[in-house]
């Protein structure tokens, strides 16, 4: 289970700050790569495009292409219910 504690987190105790596991962008990396657990992400870039859309694009390792190939769009909508976030996963192009 993940938690994600708020910036504004205050313990009984002053002086501790909150744990650099329970924040939202280290919530949402851990969620990712449960998502696609098998394969291993090799790259991650955010695309901004016009009207602040932004999508994430996912590089996956493409040994496991055949394993997991059809299974992109399942990620892909996965990780969206999950995080409200427009996410592709995609296998780099080999040259």
């Amino acid at each position: 289970q993940r938690t994600i504690m708020s910036k504004n987190y205050a313990r009984q105790s002053h002086g501790q700050l909150r744990p650099r596991s329970r924040t939202l962008t280290s919530v949402h990396e851990n969620i990712l790569n449960d998502i696609v657990y098998p394969t291993r992400i090799v790259g991650k870039r955010t695309r901004v495009r016009d009207g602040n859309n932004k999508t994430l694009k996912v590089y996956l390792d493409p040994a496991d292409m055949k394993d997991v190939d059809y299974k992109l769009k399942t990620f892909s909508a996965v990780y969206k219910a999950l995080t409200n976030k427009q996410t592709e996963f995609i296998f780099p192009i080999q040259e």
